[in-house]
């Protein structure tokens, strides 16, 4: 199922999940998954590109690989590790930034079972971008024309 997470970015994902708000984090989750979703505008001055190459150099060193990602007006940058838990086992995570020359969605995929990895990452393929346009949707008469 498509969920609207703002006007441009729609995420597909299956029915049976929960979710919730969190921390302005939209919270998805069944047993074995959690998906942490979070939308933000660029920094003024910084282009999709330049805010990729940027989040690539804060990639933690434990990472375990890396995906990079181009479709149509948008660029997505993607990395897994595995996360360490203290009390319970280890999850992998599937961190991703999908980025628009206006706005960037961070998802997060944690895994119980690494052979969820594929399904993470044909949901992070599958996110939908939708311009805002400003253009109006039927032409209007130029307020000069002459008949």
């Amino acid at each position: 199922m498509a969920f609207q997470i703002t006007p441009e970015w729609l995420i597909n994902l299956p029915d049976e999940m929960e979710h919730r708000i969190e921390d302005d984090k939209l919270i998805f989750w069944k047993t074995g998954v959690t998906v942490a979703i979070a939308a933000f505008s660029l920094p003024e001055g910084v282009s999709k590109l330049e805010l990729l190459a940027q989040i690539q150099q804060k990639m933690p060193e434990r990472t375990l690989e890396t995906f990079v990602s181009t479709k149509g007006e948008v660029v997505g940058l993607g990395f897994t590790e595995v996360l360490q838990a203290t009390n319970a086992r280890d999850r992998l995570s599937l961190v991703t930034f999908t980025a628009s020359d206006t706005s960037c969605l961070q998802t997060g995929f944690f895994l119980d079972d690494p052979k969820d990895l594929d399904w993470a990452k044909s949901v992070w393929e599958g996110i939908i971008f939708v311009p805002e346009t400003n253009q109006p949707l039927e032409p209007t008469p130029s307020s000069g024309a002459k008949g």
